[in-house]
């Protein structure tokens, strides 16, 4: 069931220059002692992003975060994405290193997972007003398909869908 149109993406315009890939940046498999980390960087951004949208502020991020990629730069984590089955469950980066191009590596590496567990199509989900992701997602080729509640809070979200080369 769809909802009230969500708003618009911003236009290309409107966005940042993109900056190039930092020199050192290392995705790898996400490892126990990384949980730690992920979780602080997770708790930021949603704290960033959506912390006006979260009564009583951004509670722990839940997530398989053993089973993700993590982003790192110089031994820090900047970025994670977990993916399980057709979806995208999390892409994370820290507001500091966003628009060089680490977003993309992390969500091309779910992409080959998703593809590599035998799916035609990924799927992940993103609140709707967070127009940047919007954008950021449909450059990549992901079209939005529906919009519904969220299942806690109630702001709107939106799924998105990419067909995947096999």
């Amino acid at each position: 069931m769809r909802s009230a149109r969500a708003p618009e993406p911003p236009k290309r315009d409107d966005l940042p220059p993109v900056r190039p890939l930092p020199t050192g940046l290392v995705v790898r498999p996400a490892v126990d002692s990384d949980v730690a980390g992920i979780e602080h960087l997770v708790l930021d951004v949603v704290s960033e992003v959506y912390g006006d949208l979260l009564p009583g502020g951004a509670p722990p991020p839940p997530g398989q975060w053993g089973c993700g990629l993590v982003a790192e730069l110089a031994g820090r984590i900047v970025g994670v994405v977990v993916s399980d089955d057709d979806w995208v469950e999390d892409l994370w980066v820290a507001s500091e290193h966003r628009e060089c191009g680490i977003g993309s590596v992390l969500l091309a590496a779910a992409e080959r997972q998703i593809t590599a567990r035998g799916q035609a199509e990924a799927r992940l989900r993103v609140v709707a007003r967070n127009l940047k992701a919007r954008r950021f997602y449909a450059e990549r080729g992901w079209t939005e398909t529906i919009s519904y509640p969220h299942e806690r809070w109630g702001f709107a979200m939106l799924e998105m869908k990419k067909e995947l080369a096999t």
